[in-house]
């Protein structure tokens, strides 16, 4: 993917989250990324990670960094687990 490089983004993952004991819904996430940047933020206990990755949008090169939401979605079949989304939905500033 000859774009990456402008695919880049911001997103915050818990802290709890990836201590979890079912942190490896993130490695699905983390295959499909390049973490450029992690850091973790106290105030707020998560970490904000700049990374580029195929499911971010291209960025246009005078915008900002694109900030992200990033959750992970279990699909349930009956009783059993069949697969997980990761849903990454670009978080729009409103301008006043």
């Amino acid at each position: 993917m000859s774009d990456l490089v402008s695919r880049i983004g911001r997103f915050k993952i818990p802290r709890d989250t990836i201590r979890g004991v079912n942190n490896e819904d993130l490695l699905k996430l983390f295959a499909n990324t390049i973490i450029m940047r992690a850091e973790y933020k106290l105030s707020k206990d998560v970490i904000e990670y700049t990374a580029l990755s195929p499911l971010f949008r291209v960025k246009e090169a005078t915008e900002a960094i694109p900030e992200y939401r990033v959750e992970c979605k279990r699909i349930y079949t009956g009783d059993k687990t069949v697969d997980f989304d990761i849903i990454v939905e670009e978080i729009k500033t409103a301008f006043n």
